[in-house]
């Protein structure tokens, strides 16, 4: 029994993988920082209906998350670096209505 994957496809682990290495190589993450790829699905009017979500988790407390208006599978490498030149950030305030479909740690 899947207590928290409902039978939904998850992430692709290869691309997630390769997401979180351009991200780590963008942003130059040190290796203690944790970074999870998610993709979430917005419920609200005019927001797309599937965003890739990266975030790092760099201590208690501190995560930043970063959005990409794409599914996991059309995130590139030149998205991720246009995302880490571009330097916006979203913290997760819980303002959005949006559902959880697939994640990767």
């Amino acid at each position: 029994m899947n207590l928290f994957g409902g039978g939904r496809p998850r992430i692709n682990p290869d691309q997630a993988d390769r997401i979180k290495s351009w991200a780590r190589s963008a942003w130059s993450l040190p290796e203690e920082t944790t970074v999870m790829v998610t993709e979430l699905e917005c419920r609200e009017p005019g927001c797309p209906p599937i965003e890739t979500v990266i975030a790092f988790l760099e201590g208690p407390g501190k995560t930043t998350q970063f959005k990409i208006h794409k599914t996991a599978e059309e995130v590139t490498q030149p998205d991720v670096q246009a995302l880490a030149q571009d330097g916006e950030h979203h913290h997760d305030d819980g303002s959005h209505d949006v559902s959880e479909r697939r994640e990767t740690a």
